[in-house]
């Protein structure tokens, strides 16, 4: 029975969100919104969404994230797992269902779901590594999954195309971290964070904006992740929202004791990751929270420094409060 079946059942609200944003990428964008969802709300960074041949001989690659050529080519082959998901659409969840008959080249697998059109098995998503701070899939997890799998058919057959390119991930090393007492944390989308002690922020963003503050005097700063510019009407402003969340994180710096003139900006994220968007339909979601960004940080008197904003694939940021350092890393298959 599908979920247009079932009136009363209420779900969580970034599972409802998920599920909005599926049901209006059906004539395009699917496979940028998977990937969103995937990224930023089950947290994972190796992903790859195959689509079933004619035939069931062989899987094809859709989109993938974090996976070289060579492993996402090991994945093709309707076998191990993955090929008894494809054929037979039963999930696999690690920790939850049974490994048996896994192959070495699905070694890390933490999930992985068949994606239907009706009771046709269309394609399957396949989930390797996750975020560090993500020890194990949630209840919402599940039902994120389950969106994905009931709503994400139109990726298969998606006329704009995918929002994260086949490539491999970059061989170029990250800076090492240089404070050995450094504290790390993940930022979940809403949240804001700010800290005294050293301490490294990581975050995921797709048309999420984060707004990096430092203070250049007291070595400090602080960090949010918002979805959208303002709060829907009959909703209060909260840390999803840019219109609260910027002014969140200067009163947070400011009880730390910072002043508004010692702050400098860096300002990331707002892609557009669901497709091209249509002809006169004005600013992508993406946009309207940079712009929305860059109003309020001039208002408030505190400059950009940097930014790295819009285009077409996801992000991940790390933020170091005792020095301002900021390391972006483009969601480009890795």
């Amino acid at each position: 029975m599908s979920r247009d079946s079932k009136p009363e059942l209420v779900l969580r609200p970034r599972v409802a969100a998920a599920l909005q944003r599926l049901r209006d990428s059906r004539d395009g964008g699917a496979v940028g919104v998977i990937g969103e969802i995937v990224s930023q709300l089950l947290g994972c960074e190796e992903h790859a969404l195959l689509v079933l041949g004619e035939g069931g001989a062989r899987l094809q690659p859709i989109a993938a994230m974090g996976l070289t050529p060579q492993r996402l080519e090991s994945l093709l082959a309707p076998e191990g797992i993955i090929g008894q998901v494809a054929r037979h659409g039963v999930p696999y969840l690690v920790g939850r269902t049974s490994s048996v008959g896994a192959l070495a080249h699905e070694a890390g697998l933490t999930a992985c779901i068949a994606i239907r059109s009706g009771r046709q098995v269309r394609g399957v998503l396949a989930l390797f590594r996750m975020l560090p701070q993500k020890r194990s899939l949630t209840g919402e997890d599940l039902e994120l999954l389950d969106v994905i799998s009931e709503e994400g058919a139109p990726a298969f057959s998606d006329p704009r195309g995918g929002a994260f390119i086949l490539q491999p991930p970059s061989t170029e090393p990250l800076p090492s971290r240089t404070a050995p007492g450094l504290r790390a944390l993940f930022l979940q989308p809403g949240g804001v964070v700010t800290a005294a002690q050293p301490t490294e922020v990581t975050t995921i963003l797709g048309s999420c904006v984060s707004v990096c503050l430092w203070d250049e005097h007291l070595r400090l700063g602080g960090m949010n992740h918002f979805l959208l510019p303002t709060a829907p009407r009959g909703q209060l402003p909260c840390g999803r929202h840019g219109e609260a969340a910027i002014p969140m994180l200067l009163r947070d710096l400011e009880r730390l004791g910072s002043q508004r003139r010692n702050l400098r900006a860096k300002v990331f994220g707002g892609a557009h990751v669901a497709g091209a968007p249509a002809g006169g339909a004005g600013p992508t979601l993406g946009q309207r929270n940079a712009e929305l960004a860059r109003r309020l940080l001039a208002e408030a008197g505190i400059p950009i420094i940097a930014e790295d904003l819009g285009g077409r694939v996801g992000r991940k940021l790390r933020f170091r409060t005792e020095d301002g350092l900021a390391l972006v890393k483009t969601l480009e298959g890795g």
